[in-house]
């Protein structure tokens, strides 16, 4: 028998607060910052959310702010003042870039991206006969193809496209390379973190030489033996580059980690968030995006928002959710190289993006409405450029690669990329139509 009736109905659970406010005089290396006392645009850091990982991390918010709001269920491991997972800084770099259009860059980039692959087919050549690679060249075609970048990034964007299921791998390694650093230099990252990125994209495949290429290439789905085979090519790609003194440390990490998950159910070492550098981070981010947007031996090409979807739905599990949120909004809606549907039921081509209007290209028309091929028009989406009714063109969808048999490796279509007909849409926009 009950000798006291309770007045007041127990709650199921009991809610407890993680965020709380904090000036910054009580800040304390580990804490994560996960809101400020102003809009986060307003400053300089590179997420919207960071933990504290060194002393200049305290003075830097220090000096931007009052107050902020820490999640303490976030608090990151710091031991005896050494982080235990390297990261980026949280303040961007501020460049002063001189950009230059894309008829004039298109050239340089492409004897660049040419000069990428026939380097980059020897030290995947290197790899699988066992031999050192050559690390000087690879930091040279990095730096060059990041100085063409900092010029036009839209130019090598449009060159990171182009790969076919037979030459796959290496091709897949050099895009890798190109997006890490467009998004790293994106991020506000120093030039030498920018190029880091690219060393470690352009090596984070090499295990793959030496997988059995009839498994590696094998159109049908593979077996469990088959798979457990290509599981172990980030051990084979550390094993081939943790010999050489000159690779970055961080560029052997990525090669041997970027199949490793924040939730410590990734491969070859199962690792926890806490123990997944930066560099390793964006590289899986990167590599998940191009495959899946890539035609390879066993999947076709998929839209670019497919894998947005997938990067979104594996964030935070999978993939660093504040990385994905910042490489979706660096990459935009619809990416340089990719196929969309105008309003008009036309297809079109996105040359080049616009730095603030990310809705807004520069596309080339391929395709007129009833999915013929058609003479290619050029139309600049920032100008006010109108059909035949008078309605300015939008973009209405996005659609994979190979639509409409619209291939970017397709040779026809990458003269394009001529500079003379770039020109056309660069010096004389399509005027709006009179009424």
């Amino acid at each position: 028998m009950k000798l006291f009736k309770s007045k007041r109905k127990r709650p199921d659970a009991v809610l407890v607060p993680t965020k709380r406010r904090l000036h910054v005089s009580h800040l304390e290396l580990g804490m994560f910052i996960c809101e400020l006392d102003r809009p986060w645009r307003q400053t300089d850091f590179l997420f919207q959310g960071f933990p504290l990982l060194k002393p200049e991390h305290i003075q830097a918010v220090r000096e931007r702010c009052d107050y902020v709001f820490v999640d303490d269920t976030r608090r990151v491991l710091v031991d005896q003042g050494q982080l235990v997972v390297p990261s980026a800084t949280p303040l961007k770099v501020t460049r002063k870039l001189n950009r230059i259009p894309l008829s004039l860059e298109v050239q340089e980039a492409h004897e660049a991206y040419q000069n990428s692959v026939t380097v980059l087919d020897q030290v995947l050549l290197d790899v699988q006969q066992g031999r050192a690679i050559d690390t000087k060249a690879c930091q040279q075609l990095v730096k060059r193809n990041l100085e063409s970048m900092l010029r036009n990034e839209s130019a090598m964007l449009w060159l990171a496209r182009l790969k076919s299921q037979d030459v796959y791998t290496s091709l897949h390694c050099l895009s890798v390379s190109i997006l890490a650093m467009g998004f790293g230099a994106h991020l506000g990252l120093t030039d030498e973190k920018v190029e880091l990125l690219g060393i470690a994209g352009l090596l984070h495949d090499v295990g793959k030489m030496k997988i059995d290429p009839m498994v590696l290439n094998k159109p049908g789905k593979l077996t469990q033996a088959e798979f457990e085979h290509v599981k172990q090519h980030p051990a084979f790609g550390f094993q081939a580059l943790c010999t050489q003194a000159d690779i970055p440390p961080a560029a052997v990490q990525a090669a041997h980690g970027h199949h490793e998950r924040l939730d410590g159910r990734g491969y070859p070492q199962g690792l926890d968030r806490y123990q997944i550098p930066f560099v390793t981070r964006v590289i899986t981010i990167v590599d998940a995006f191009d495959a899946i947007t890539s035609h390879r031996s066993y999947d076709n090409a998929r839209p670019i928002q497919v894998a947005y979807d997938i990067l979104r739905s594996g964030a935070d599990q999978q993939f660093d959710e504040a990385l994905v949120q910042e490489f979706i909004r660096w990459l935009g809606v619809f990416p340089v190289g990719t196929l969309v549907e105008l309003h008009t039921g036309e297809v079109a081509l996105v040359l080049e993006k616009h730095p603030e209007l990310h809705l807004r290209p520069k596309v080339v028309v391929l395709r007129n409405a009833d999915k013929l091929p058609c003479e290619p028009r050029y139309l600049d989406l920032a100008q006010l450029t109108v059909d035949a009714d008078g309605t300015p063109y939008r973009i209405s969808s996005g659609l994979s690669d190979g639509s409409y048999g619209l291939f970017v490796s397709d040779p026809q279509l990458q003269c394009i990329l001529h500079p003379e007909l770039l020109a056309v849409l660069e010096l004389e926009p399509e005027p709006a139509e009179a009424h």
